[in-house]
């Protein structure tokens, strides 16, 4: 049956954490989608700046938003916060510093509607330092095994944004964000809920923009044991309870662990922190140069496959690559709103 697009209520679940710079932008461009069925839940997470504020002056003007304030808790509690709180047929993801195309909702929906999806997803989106739309758009179905891989390899833009969740599903397989996670809570909880079902709705056209140049981002500051130790603990919670066990997703899985150690490495080195983390650090280099030769055989693009075979000779060299790709996107230009 199809649905009634002009009565599907969607609940947008927004958290914020110190984004004053950002969140009226973010927030603006929720309340402007063509999709106008909204409920706007933003989650100040203990913000000590105007976060908080900035929200409530949004639920004054448009009753599609409330806004919940809680002592700080971290993404998980936030992200959970909001899915106790939601009432729409459909659930999605934004962060407090990223923004959303006018057609993200309607989009999105599309998808669904195409697919009879419990989850839709675009491959690509906007960034800080990419506004060229996708030449063309297609839209497909993809099984559990697919999708999962395509997670983890990743080929596609990683995290719980970006995409669109039937709340019944959610609410079926008691999906919720694993708490004690400090970084990729966002891998787990897709590729767990990839793993639930084969109804996958996949489209191309970029909705989301993804702000790679905030200094204060949790994916931008370094931070090794939060970041680095705790990319580590996800993969590991991943290998422990992903039900998917192909030889397709076992490949994506190696990929996976063995970016995970180089990401560590590379908390390490940009912290300085080689005395304190001496042995971290070289059981990174061990499991970096170990693994390399069966990686570089795995379905990579050339830029990955360029860090992994220099990484065969020295791990840190492959290191410094990605640290000078990092700071090319976090020098880029400011977000624009319209599309090459």
């Amino acid at each position: 049956m199809r649905m009634n697009r002009e009565t599907t209520q969607v609940s947008v679940i927004v958290a914020a954490r110190n984004v004053e710079r950002y969140l009226d932008a973010c927030i603006g461009s929720i309340l402007a989608q063509t999709h106008r069925r909204l409920d706007v839940i933003v989650v100040d997470d203990g913000s000590t700046d105007a976060s908080g504020a900035i929200a409530d002056r949004h639920a004054s003007r448009d009753r599609r938003v409330r806004v919940l304030h809680q002592k700080r808790g971290g993404l998980v509690a936030s992200r959970n916060n909001g899915l106790d709180h939601a009432v729409g047929e459909f659930v999605t993801f934004v962060d407090g510093d990223d923004m959303l195309e006018p057609d993200f909702v309607d989009y999105l929906l599309d998808v669904q509607e195409r697919t009879g999806a419990d989850i839709a997803l675009s491959t690509h989106c906007f960034t800080t330092s990419n506004r060229r739309q996708v030449a063309s758009d297609r839209i497909e179905r993809w099984d559990g095994e697919h999708a999962v891989s395509e997670f983890l390899y990743p080929r596609l833009p990683l995290g719980a944004w970006n995409k669109l969740y039937r709340r019944d599903f959610l609410l079926r397989h008691g999906l919720r964000f694993t708490p004690g996670l400090t970084t990729g809570e966002g891998l787990e909880f897709i590729t767990h809920a990839a793993s639930l079902t084969d109804r996958i709705g996949v489209g191309r056209r970029k909705v989301y923009t993804y702000r790679m140049d905030n200094p204060d981002s949790a994916t931008t500051r370094t931070d090794v044991e939060r970041q680095g130790i705790g990319a580590l603990r996800t993969m590991a919670y991943i290998e422990r309870h992903l039900t998917v066990g192909s030889p397709r997703v076992h490949d994506a899985m190696r990929w996976h662990r063995w970016t995970c150690y180089n990401y560590c490495l590379r908390q390490i080195m940009e912290a300085d922190d080689g005395a304190d983390y001496r042995a971290l650090r070289l059981d990174c280099i061990r499991h970096l140069r170990r693994g390399a030769p069966r990686v570089a055989m795995l379905d990579l693009p050339w830029k990955h496959r360029l860090v992994v075979l220099v990484s065969i000779v020295n791990p840190c060299w492959g290191v410094r690559l990605m640290l000078a790709r990092r700071r090319r996107h976090m020098t880029s230009g400011p977000v624009g709103r319209t599309t090459a």
